[in-house]
């Protein structure tokens, strides 16, 4: 009989932080053990946490303690889960791999660390033996895994699945992303009401940067082009919707290519975490909706059978020979930060890293 997980959230206030409560309160076998703050320290969770997704705080968690970030007090916990902002998730993550834990990063900190895993399990989980290679070259005996950027991910998982069959030779995207993506208390609203922000040439660097490396780590089953060869481009922006990431590609490729044999690639696309019937996998990781007007942020965004861990695409179309156009949704808070942690963690939980 597989041993319940002990799971420590840090951050467990923050906008990611609640969807990690609020996902393993369900879980079958990984749950909250240990919630982490800073501000609000020996407060009850439910008292000082601004629940904002869908339910409430659920009742085993509510009365549980905040408590300081620090694995000396943690013991008994099996896995840590970070989703600490930027620039203050390296030290401690570091930190806490050095005591031996297993930790899910959702920070950018370690995202290009060579020996870091950048993971998303669908399409790159050969990568998870990195782990061993980190372990030696750092001598600690925990470590630490990260997954993408929520932006990134909405892209690169259709990408992935066509450039792992296809001879792709070049994507360019516009994104059109939600409030929750900048955290709490997020965006000013003068600079989003009635607006559409560009977010510049930095974050379109870097979600090409991301997208670049997980194609980098995709099994093709065709040989051309090299990823060298492939163009990417991104033009990134946030609007006033509070959750899901809505993202435009154009689509190339090296020779003709039919948007309805594309189409039924993104359909049947699966990975190992389906094969595994991994408890946060769901059965279909890309929902291909056939509708003109669909996806919709605020209809689709918690589709699927694991509400909100399904990237949704739509609109695909024949642009010319070689290129087609299609959207892509995804939940940025759920598969693009806490529910694509969960799912890592339980594909190491599979393979050995973290012990069952």
């Amino acid at each position: 009989m597989r041993r319940t997980l002990k799971a420590a959230i840090l951050g467990a206030t923050g906008l990611v932080g609640i969807e990690y409560v609020r996902m393993l309160s369900n879980h079958p076998y990984i749950k909250p053990a240990y919630l982490a703050g800073k501000g609000s320290v020996g407060k009850p969770y439910g008292e000082v946490v601004r629940w904002q997704t869908v339910g409430q705080v659920p009742k085993e968690i509510a009365d549980m303690e905040v408590k300081p970030t620090d694995p000396k007090l943690m013991d008994d916990v099996d896995i840590i889960f970070s989703p600490l902002p930027q620039g203050a998730a390296g030290p401690v993550e570091e930190q806490f791999a050095k005591e031996g834990f297993p930790v899910i990063s959702n920070s950018p900190d370690h995202r290009f660390d060579p020996d870091v895993p950048l993971l998303i399990p669908e399409l790159n989980p050969h990568t998870i033996s990195l782990i061993d290679e980190q372990r030696k070259r750092r001598e600690w005996k925990g470590f630490i895994v990260t997954t993408p950027l929520c932006t990134a991910q909405g892209a690169a998982i259709p990408l992935g699945a066509i450039f792992k069959d296809y001879k792709m030779d070049g994507a360019f995207i516009t994104t059109i992303q939600s409030l929750s993506g900048a955290g709490y208390p997020g965006i000013p609203s003068l600079d989003v009401v009635d607006n559409i922000l560009p977010l510049g040439d930095g974050y379109d660097a870097k979600t090409i940067k991301e997208i670049f490396r997980i194609l980098s780590e995709v099994k093709r089953n065709v040989d051309e082009p090299k990823l060298e060869d492939v163009s990417l481009a991104a033009t990134t922006h946030r609007i006033a919707t509070i959750h899901g990431h809505y993202e435009v590609l154009y689509v190339s490729f090296k020779e003709e290519t039919a948007a309805e044999k594309v189409k039924e690639t993104l359909e049947n696309f699966r990975g190992e975490p389906q094969d595994l019937k991994l408890p946060t996998a769901p059965s279909k990781p890309i929902i291909v909706m056939n509708e003109d007007t669909r996806p919709q942020v605020y209809f689709d965004r918690w589709a699927g059978d694991i509400p909100g861990m399904s990237v949704v695409v739509g609109r695909i179309k024949q642009v010319n020979k070689r290129m087609i156009r299609l959207v892509s949704l995804i939940h940025n808070t759920v598969r693009g930060a806490a529910g694509g942690g969960i799912l890592a963690a339980e594909l190491l939980v599979e393979k050995g890293y973290i012990e069952k």
